[in-house]
Order: structure tokens, then sequence, then C-alpha cells
């Protein structure tokens, strides 16, 4: 799938942090006006308050720290009540999303998403797709998402620490992206209503109930390496010596061992390898790669080529534009269950979600 040729437009990104920054880099290379808001050297305007005609915006992107995303909002649709959004995420804390809920109420008009890479990335679609094919005849035994980097070096220099999300803020979002993907919407909604069987400091999650397939989701940002076996082979022999076979990835190496594996009833897995060819090919991060495995004989395999950070940023801003007025699409279940994972992992405890959290005029619950 290839993103959709835009005309240009004029997008205000509000943040230029490391994420902002990019985010600036990709429109700005699509051919779109950018203006940009921060306190720092080198933006436009340091308040939202100061952007002159907002009603000239085509599109802001909000990409400030967590803790200030819902000021922001609030004060983007003071200026602009029908502006379109893409917010980053996590859209907010928790005990803000009451908050962004009355906000999307007294803005009828408004049109908010929160930045989704994984649920418009061609490689996860595709890899969605072979497993619907399979899975109609040969039922999901069992769904392990793995997405593992020392992040020690990162934080080290600054990186930026959820406290509150905890290790679920940094890829819990992505690894439900890919979830919602392959799993039918009920079955999905039933997912993010259960208490899991049982939850790590590593965030290692396991999920077990009846009418949905096992799942267990994991990531570590110290390098430790779960499932070695289970995408280890798609690596070239030196990565898998290196890192894999010791499961362990070493401070300050920008290998990541992330993969999605479905295993079916009859025993065959389809695996989705995000950059398999790491230290092989200059281009290594927009490579990824799905396999079919069974008992009987070799894998087969199809390679997708694409940037799906920047395929997912046009995409959605395309979306914004042709959203109806009023569509919000913020997905509040998915923040409360990362949220339970992340008090979890600290208190040892899943805390229940209560029924006054939840959005009204949200476009997707999940």
């Amino acid at each position: 799938m290839s993103a959709p040729s835009q005309a240009e437009k004029t997008i205000v990104i509000v943040g230029l942090g490391k994420i902002g920054s990019l985010y600036a880099s990709c429109y700005g290379e699509a051919g779109h006006r950018i203006r940009t808001v921060d306190i720092g050297d080198g933006a436009d305007w340091e308040r939202v308050a100061q952007v002159p005609d907002p009603s000239a915006v085509d599109a802001w992107v909000v990409a400030t720290p967590t803790a200030t995303h819902l000021a922001v909002v609030d004060e983007i649709l003071r200026r602009q009540p029908d502006a379109r959004v893409l917010l980053e995420k996590p859209a907010c804390y928790p005990e803000d999303l009451a908050g962004l809920g009355h906000t999307v109420r007294r803005h009828p008009r408004a049109r908010i998403i929160v930045n989704d890479v994984y649920s418009h990335s061609e490689a996860v679609q595709r890899f969605a797709a072979s497993v619907r094919e399979l899975a109609g005849f040969d039922p999901i035994r069992k769904i392990t998402v793995e997405f593992t980097k020392n992040r020690e070096f990162d934080v080290a220099n600054g990186r930026f620490v959820d406290t509150q999300y905890g290790e679920a803020g940094y890829e819990g979002f992505h690894m439900l992206s890919i979830l919602r993907a392959i799993l039918p919407s009920a079955e999905y909604r039933r997912y993010l209503r259960t208490v899991p069987s049982s939850v790590t400091a590593e965030m290692r999650v396991r999920t077990t109930a009846p009418g949905i397939p096992e799942v267990e989701l994991y990531t570590s940002s110290t390098g430790a390496i779960a499932f070695p076996e289970l995408a280890g082979f798609a690596f070239p022999e030196r990565v898998s010596a290196d890192f894999i076979t010791p499961s362990a990835i070493p401070y300050g190496s920008e290998f990541r061992y992330r993969f999605a594996d479905v295993e079916l009833f009859s025993g065959k897995h389809v695996t989705l390898v995000f950059e398999p060819f790491f230290g092989s090919e200059p281009d290594h991060k927009n490579i990824h790669a799905v396999h079919l495995r069974d008992a009987a004989g070799p894998a087969r395999h199809f390679l997708i080529a694409v940037n799906h950070f920047k395929e997912a940023l046009l995409t959605q801003l395309d979306l914004l534009q042709h959203l109806d007025e009023g569509t919000t699409v913020v997905r509040p279940a998915e923040h409360r269950f990362l949220a339970a994972l992340g008090s979890a992992m600290f208190t040892g405890t899943f805390p229940q979600t209560t029924e006054n959290e939840k959005f009204a005029r949200i476009g997707s619950e999940a």
C-alpha cells in the first residue's frame, strides 16, 4: 500500500523534540508547508496562541511531552474549533482521559487521531491478511509479540522515561496495533477487558481466556530477549550469534528484535519480522518479512520494503482531511489497558477499569 499523493498543506507542529522533528522532516519532504511551535530555539512561535490565522492551518501535530497533550489540544481547539489534530501517542496520561473526553464533547466539529504507525503499516496489513487466510480453516492457537531493544544508552542520554505507562509506554501501543490487526474486533475487545494471567516487571504479559487465543506480549528496554526461537531464524548468522543466541542486546547497540508470531492449531506459524537484514543491508530499517513455516518443509517468505513511519504519517494526514466533523479516534480502552499494565508492573496488581473513564462520542472504543 503506497501513501496517497497530497496537495500542499499548511501543517503546524507543536513540539520540536526528536519525534516532532521526524514529523517535520517527513511532511516537509512530502512538499507540505511546515510551521513549528516550541519554547526552544529554531521554532516559528513559542506558543499556539501566537500562530496567526489558525483557520488557514490544514492540520496540527501535537508532539509535546505526554503530560502537556491535553492542555495543547485545548488551546488548539479554542483557536480553531474545527481543527484536524494528529496527536502523538499516548494521547494523554490516564488521569486526563476523562478531560480529553470533555474536550472532544465541547468541540463537536474537531477531528482528532492518535498516531498509530503499525495500524497503517503495509507490513502489518499483509501479515494480518496472511493470518486471516489460513485461520479461516486452521484456527489461531497462540499469538506472541515481542519488541525488544536495549534503551539504557538512550535513557542515559536524556531519553524520556514514562513514569505512568511504564515499560508499556515504549512499545505497548505498537504491539496492540498488531494484535488488533490479527484478531476479529469482538475478540480484540474481549482481550482488552480480560485481566492477564500474569504480568512481570519486564512486561511479559500472558493472557488466557475462553473465546480468544492465548496471547503473550513482551517488551524489554534492557535488551533481554524472551523468544529467540520464534524469529531468530530470520536474521543473518552473525546477528543471531551476537544477539539472539545469547538472548541479550548489549548496551549501546542499535539492534531491535521485533516480531509477531501466530501459531495455528496445525502447528504452522506465520511470523512477521521487522528489520531482519540488520547488519547486512544499508536500508535495513525499511525492509520487513513475513514467513510461513511448518514442520513439513522449508519456510516460505515474502519481503515488504516500506518506511512504515513515513507511510503512516502521510496516510493519517490524508485521513484527517476526509474524516467527518466530530470524528475522533483515540482508542481509550487501549490507553486504560496499558495504564493498568503499567500499574501492575509497579505494584503487582492489575486494576479494574471504571465506567466513568469511558469516552462519549469517540470514533473507536478499542
